[in-house]
């Protein structure tokens, strides 16, 4: 293995672990905060519904349990271009 594929490795046993400790794929603990992907995006003050939607694709990508990674970085990609369409407007 080389090194990308040892880290997202780690990243996603550290996923399954935190689904296993937290029965939900939304909620993680951090620095023993209990959060969701919904915590973060207010903390970040994003507010263009079309990132929000990038963004947790990309947090949860292929873990919402019916689409794959693949997929959901694809959609995360439509969404930012969209994002970037409504800033144009």
């Amino acid at each position: 293995m080389n090194y990308y594929e040892d880290l997202e490795m780690m990243c996603e046993e550290t996923i399954k672990a935190n689904l296993a400790n937290n029965n939900s794929k939304y909620v993680r603990t951090i620095k023993g905060v209990r959060v969701d992907v919904y915590d973060v995006l207010k903390a970040f003050n994003v507010r263009c519904p079309a990132m929000q939607h990038a963004l947790k694709k990309m947090l949860c990508s292929g873990l919402r349990g019916h689409k794959d990674m693949f997929q959901d970085k694809e959609e995360a990609i439509q969404s930012i271009k969209r994002s970037i369409e409504l800033d144009k407007e």
